[in-house]
């Protein structure tokens, strides 16, 4: 068995299936977590679980596609979000199960680490999961607007580094079309410059691609550091 945390899985195994889900359209996001969608002619509110700007997404008329999933204010979820020729995930819940899939077996998940709380813990290895759905010219990019908690968790894996411990970031593209990864120096400086000090400080970054066939969410390839 190599050493590290992660496993190995072939390209093309579908890492998450869904139901029925139901075709929309997009109206308005009134809310972080809630958008008014047109569906079958009617007006009706989903609940986005994605704290993301989405700008790129949600834009009047565009195609989404929902899932019955009662909560306290809505009976739909958004679970996809139509990219141009691509559907995207868009529902945080499924990140770190998706995750969990390429560890191999013995991690811990929700490991406190002082004031952070990190997604798995491996052996020595501390690994934070974040996803990526902003894709633009085939890079796709972290984060689409700022983000001080994804900072704070870089912090604290490079602390976790100088003690000794090992450390990665591993980052879900849910979108396929990307070729490389880089940094969103545009939306939030202060991260993008502290990723390279982390990689600097020897914290490992692993870039894994997930695309949508037959609403069923499948691996694709791993890509890399864009030059």
């Amino acid at each position: 068995m190599s050493e590290g945390p992660f496993k190995k899985i072939n390209n093309g195994v579908i890492v998450e299936r869904f139901g029925d889900l139901f075709k929309s359209t997009f109206i308005s996001r009134p809310n972080r977590f809630i958008v008014n969608v047109m569906q079958d002619g009617n007006i009706i509110k989903a609940h986005l679980h994605d704290p993301g700007r989405l700008e790129e997404l949600l834009i009047p008329g565009n195609e989404i596609l929902i899932r019955k999933l009662k909560g306290i204010k809505t009976d739909y979820s958004v679970t996809f979000i139509k990219n141009n020729n691509v559907y995207t995930l868009n529902d945080a819940r499924f990140h770190s199960k998706i995750a969990s899939l390429f560890l191999k077996p013995g991690y811990r998940s929700e490991v406190t680490v002082k004031d952070s709380r990190i997604d798995f813990l491996y052996g020595n290895y501390y690994i934070e999961v974040k996803s990526c759905t902003f894709v633009k010219d085939g890079i796709a990019m972290f984060p689409d607007a700022v983000s001080k908690r994804a900072t704070h968790h870089m912090e604290t894996l490079m602390n976790l580094v100088k003690e000794g411990h090992k450390a990665y970031v591993l980052f879900l593209i849910f979108n396929e079309n990307a070729k490389s990864f880089m940094p969103n120096m545009k939306r939030d400086k202060v991260f993008s410059n502290k990723f390279y000090e982390a990689i600097n400080s020897g914290v490992k970054m692993k870039y894994m691609v997930f695309g949508v066939k037959n609403k069923n969410v499948f691996y694709k390839d791993n890509i890399y550091l864009s030059d």
